[in-house]
């Protein structure tokens, strides 16, 4: 049976493209710009998901907690959209299972672009092997964080988490395998998030982890421990849960969003020369991602968190300049750099590279 949703928003752009969105995922919409007959519908219908704009529309955090006392809609899956902290701390109140920051939804599937009907399976192409190890990851303003491992490919891996993680920033890994002696020391992205969960796709993988991560899937697959079944078999690919296919798809971000920042920051793949203090020479390093007050800087080499460096970088007849100091500080990976002094002229030259990374090709 086809999935079916209720999309209660009173924004027409915001419609056309939850609906199009939905639709891709081959779920029936219907949709009400009014809450009184929402919740005529709630009452009525059954539905598998609920979108409720708890921000252009009030009343939807009301239709939140309504829902899960209905018969019909007590077990959907309830997306809340919201405008802040204070509505996304509400709406979990109530009931919801995801929420989503407006403005910045928006923006993240308008620079992912369309996806395809195979884009699940592409993305799910590697098998993966249940396993169940911890790991110590890093991202943002966190630090060797402590979490639990689900299952693992070549491509990516499941995790069991105690905190959201923002989704458009690097998440740095760290973990043993069962059996192996070889560090495994790798960098990835969100996919996916639900509560307590995350899927994360590695974007940056060294050849020894690589080497490792092979060999260990290769001895855990079925494989390799059978070589004469009794009978032709096929395989039956696993069909995501309405819940994992709409978070891969939509990008889903939970509560804590990009609090921690005060503006936001670009993706972009420049060259930069950086000079750490007390350093010999320049490491030439690539910057991942960067804005007005800070950058992050791609190293296999990092300096320490609290290094004080210079930040060269040179494109398109734009020469930048820089001072800042290491906030976080990720081995074999990189480092986050808060800007710390800036002349008017380089705050130009500073806005004119970001300008730029928002033509450059990707």
């Amino acid at each position: 049976m086809t999935p079916s949703s209720l999309l209660l928003c009173a924004d027409a752009e915001a419609v056309q493209l939850f609906s199009r969105i939905f639709q891709e995922l081959r779920i029936a919409v219907e949709c009400c710009g009014d809450p009184a007959a929402a919740q005529a519908r709630i009452d009525q219908v059954r539905f598998d998901v609920l979108l409720l704009d708890c921000g252009g529309t009030p009343a939807g955090l009301g239709l939140i907690s309504h829902a899960r006392r209905s018969r019909a809609n007590r077990a959907a899956l309830i997306i809340a959209v919201v405008d802040n902290q204070i509505q996304a701390a509400q709406a979990f109140s109530g009931g919801a299972n995801f929420i989503l920051y407006k403005t910045v939804l928006q923006e993240h599937i308008a620079q992912s672009g369309p996806a395809t009907d195979g884009s699940w399976e592409e993305r799910r192409a590697r098998p993966r092997m249940n396993v169940n190890a911890p790991a110590d990851i890093s991202f943002a303003a966190r630090e060797s964080v402590s979490v639990m491992l689900m299952d693992l490919s070549e491509g990516g891996t499941a995790l069991q988490t105690p905190f959201p993680i923002p989704s458009n920033c690097k998440v740095y890994f760290q973990f043993f395998l069962p059996g192996k002696a070889g560090v495994i020391r790798l960098s990835g992205e969100v996919v996916w998030q639900d509560s307590g969960r995350a899927g994360i796709r590695f974007v940056s993988v060294p050849q020894a982890s690589q080497r490792v991560l092979k060999t260990w899937l290769q001895a855990q697959s079925p494989v390799a421990h059978i070589t004469a079944p009794e009978g032709p078999a096929t395989a039956v690919p696993e069909e995501p849960s309405l819940t994992v296919r709409l978070s891969a798809r939509l990008g889903l971000l939970l509560a804590a969003g990009n609090s921690h920042r005060s503006l936001p920051r670009y993706p972009c793949r420049l060259s930069a020369e950086v000079h750490g203090e007390g350093s010999n020479g320049p490491q030439h390093c690539r910057l991942s991602d960067l804005n007005l007050d800070g950058c992050y800087v791609e190293s296999s080499t990092p300096f320490p968190t609290g290094t004080r460096l210079t930040i060269t970088v040179r494109a398109r007849g734009i020469r930048l300049s820089v001072e800042g100091i290491v906030r976080v500080m990720h081995p074999a990976h990189g480092m986050g750099v808060q800007f710390t002094s800036q002349t008017e002229s380089q705050r130009e030259q500073l806005q004119r590279l970001i300008d730029y990374t928002q033509v450059m090709p990707k």
